[in-house]
């Protein structure tokens, strides 16, 4: 499989380089003399459609991190949260139920209303609105792609953080399918299947794809035993390629998702449990009636206590169309989708078994429609690789929340039915370009012209005893005490307007292994409504940054290695605030980001190789100041200079790899891999309390595959968390003193077995 030899003194120059005996990656230093190890396996090199054109990832003068979909299932990530220990510079939290994705300090930081996300999420290039949409697709994934920093030229809509793709496997020629089978610890078991092949030879190519899985949930609830967040689901994609001529071809593909059970609600667990005295405060709780503290578990990150089990329900489904048409000198593309989206779910929003506050009977609810349609037509010249585009999108969202507290205001009960509706619409236009200056020298250039409306009304409808709060005559009511404000049918007035994000870049190839860029970007997120306060607006975001990239092969691609320094200014950060039962979002005049990161792949000896990946981040307010609404006598804090939420100082994620053949026909090919991730301190409320944010964590997860000599059969097993370390994935408070929030998936283990055919 391997050697080593020690070879002449002309030899280990010639292999040592310019690094002699220091380099500890493809060599070994035995008292002085290095001793060169016979490596003859290369790392593949990975196409990317980053830039909307295939282009190898090391070209790409950007930073982007590319996983093939049988490395996500090797790796059993079956979501984008599972990929935070895979990417740099990304981290995932979970907030009601919607997942928050932020790259570089930067995406959703707020859950509520028709917020929508500054990381932009793409399925087979087709704009994903809703936070809450789940795994649709991964099944039967090609690979996905993760573009850091503002991708406002390119992809436009609230990509302020970066962009990751989706991008699904395509109908082939040739017949071919899988199927796969799971199981694992929390009563986890999954089935899914794949079959490819040609309806009409060379013109009529079809796909489909079927998925069902359930789980336990592994939230323990303590009141009546079992656990708190079961959930199954099904679903399914359909796929049809028409080669209409050798320049036409048609691409449709349909995927369905459907989900039922306690896992679509949030995982949260009491940190804090609440404080008795800032209830009656808070909410006016009759003092004999509050929360004893035989009724909830605080600080344990999988136990709670509910007073009723939590149901939800969510089903997506998802239409995209991409039609391409070669010309003689440039290529026309069309991308459409459609996407249907419902979610509804009830808990016990207190996680205690007294009943402070629940989202009952009706609880949440959304309905999403969103279209959109993208027109590209590509090219080059010897000179000028160029690209220009137009953009249209358009989503009706309507959002429902009720919500109950019984023993506000004495036992009366305080009632709230908040709902809205809201229609967005954007429309841009695009160009991306490369210019040579010489045969190494290339201008980078891309302008985003969008023009984002929004219109949207509310209704928000409290009642105290049953009685709307307006009919009330105030000699009842306590005095000091704040009401919230009901609406009905109000305009929301949200600003519309143009904006224009211009990309500025430089691209130098040094050699044909190394690369070096250099660009300016900026990065825009709309502003929009709250619908869970009257009248509440926020303005949009701005990012503008500057990033120096290197890109890297050595050793005859034995060696891979990227690295990336930035500096990002931020405008109108969008914070969530929890005052009493009302939630509105504010905006944080300015913030500041500066980090760097590395990717880096080694092949140490053939069968033997590293991956190392790490982000660096100095992201904190410049400018901000609030008060905390767990703790209002704190008044006003001057909050400049504290950490931004969900950016930790640094992450560092090592994996060693190994593989070996066996001469046993069914065990032929062996495949081990075991992880490391180490995360820094992470915040994710910025009052400096305690449980306001994670301190520093670890994580190990272990793989082991085994094929049979044809590679149509194989079993992989798994281990991750394998320390169970506790760690949370984000942290809210409110009016009670409580701190709240879901912690991260304990040890989980189990096997999987495919077969391709």
């Amino acid at each position: 499989m391997y050697q080593k030899t020690i070879k002449s003194e002309e030899e280990i120059s010639s292999f040592c380089g310019p690094f002699k005996c220091a380099t500890a990656l493809l060599s070994l230093a035995v008292v002085g003399v290095c001793i060169p190890i016979s490596v003859t396996a290369q790392i593949e090199e990975v196409i990317v459609t980053a830039s909307k054109r295939e282009s190898g990832l090391q070209d790409a003068p950007m930073s982007v991190s590319a996983v093939s979909g049988d490395e996500m299932k090797y790796r059993q990530v079956g979501s984008i949260t599972d990929m935070a220990t895979q990417v740099p510079g990304l981290s995932v939290s979970e907030s009601g139920g919607s997942t928050l994705v932020s790259i570089r300090g930067v995406g959703m930081n707020v859950d509520s209303g028709a917020v929508e996300p500054g990381v932009a999420v793409h399925v087979n290039g087709v704009y994903q609105p809703r936070p809450s949409t789940g795994p649709v697709g991964l099944n039967d994934l090609a690979r996905v792609e993760v573009l850091r920093g503002p991708q406002g030229t390119l992809y436009g809509r609230n990509s302020t953080g970066g962009v990751v793709n989706f991008i699904l496997n395509k109908p082939t020629n040739e017949f071919e399918g899988v199927v796969r089978a799971g199981v694992s610890n929390y009563g986890t078991e999954k089935v899914s299947g794949v079959v490819s092949g040609p309806l009409i030879a060379d013109k009529l190519l079809g796909r489909a794809m079927l998925e069902w899985s359930q789980s336990d949930g592994y939230v323990k609830e303590l009141e009546r035993g079992g656990t708190s967040d079961e959930l199954e689901g099904y679903g399914g994609r359909v796929a049809l390629t028409w080669l209409a001529s050798e320049s036409l071809s048609f691409d449709l593909g349909l995927i369905y998702r459907d989900d039922e059970g306690a896992g679509l609600t949030p995982r949260d667990v009491i940190r804090i449990a609440p404080d008795p005295q800032k209830e009656i405060t808070g909410l006016f709780f009759n003092p004999l009636l509050t929360t004893t503290d035989d009724q909830y578990v605080e600080g344990e990150a999988w136990e709670r206590r509910l007073n009723y089990n939590p149901s939800g329900e969510r089903d997506t489904t998802n239409v995209d169309l991409t039609i391409a048409y070669e010309l003689d000198s440039a290529m026309l593309k069309l991308v459409s989708g459609y996407q249907r989206h419902q979610y509804h779910y009830i808990y016990d929003a207190d996680f205690t078994a007294d009943d402070i506050y629940n989202f009952a009977p009706d609880g949440f609810s959304a309905s999403s429609d969103s279209m959109s349609h993208e027109f590209t037509l590509s090219g080059s010249t010897d000179r000028l690789d160029w690209l220009v585009g137009g953009y249209y999108f358009k989503e009706d969202y309507t959002p429902s929340l009720q919500v109950a507290i019984p023993k506000a205001f004495l036992g009366a009960g305080l009632t709230a039915l908040l709902t809205a509706d809201e229609t967005a619409e954007s429309v841009a236009l695009f160009t991306d370009m490369s210019y040579s200056l010489t045969d190494d020298i290339r201008l980078l250039l891309g302008y985003r012209a969008l023009e984002d409306e929004k219109d949207a009304s509310q209704t928000n409808l409290y009642r105290l005893g049953g009685v709307p709060l307006e009919l009330l005559p105030l000699e009842l009511i306590p005095v000091g005490t704040v009401l919230p404000t009901s609406c009905e049918s109000a305009p929301l007035s949200v600003e519309s307007g143009r904006k224009y994000t211009p990309k500025y870049g430089i691209q130098w190839d040094v050699s044909d292994e190394h690369m070096l860029y250099g660009q300016y970007t900026l990065g825009y997120k709309s502003g929009g409504s709250n619908f869970s306060s009257c009248g509440d607006t926020y303005e949009p975001e701005e990012v503008a940054s500057y990033e120096v990239g290197l890109k890297s092969t050595w050793f005859d691609r034995k060696l891979i290695a990227n690295m990336s320094i930035f500096d990002s200014d931020y405008s109108n950060f969008q914070v969530l605030k929890i005052e009493g039962i009302a939630a509105s979002i504010i905006n944080a005049p300015k913030a500041k980001i500066q980090g760097a990161e590395l990717e880096m792949k080694a092949q140490l000896l053939e069968p033997l190789l590293l991956t190392v990946s790490g982000s660096y981040l100095d992201a904190y307010y410049k400018e901000f100041s609030d008060s905390d609404s767990s703790n209002p006598g704190n008044g006003e804090q001057d909050l400049a200079g504290v950490q931004l939420s969900r950016a930790p100082k640094y992450t560092v994620n090592t994996g060693l790899e190994y593989q070996w053949e066996a001469d046993w026909d069914l065990l032929a090919h062996w495949r081990f891999r075991v992880e490391y991730f180490l995360s820094d301190d992470v915040v994710y409320r910025p009052y400096g309390g305690a449980e306001d944010g994670q301190e520093s964590y670890s994580l190990v997860n272990a793989y082991l595959s085994v094929m049979n000599m044809n590679e149509s059969l194989s079993i992989n097993l798994f281990s991750k968390n394998i320390g169970n370390t506790e760690y949370y994935l984000y942290s809210a408070g409110d009016s009670t003193g409580r701190i709240y929030g879901p912690a991260g998936q304990p040890n989980s283990y189990g096997v999987e077995l495919s077969y391709r055919f």
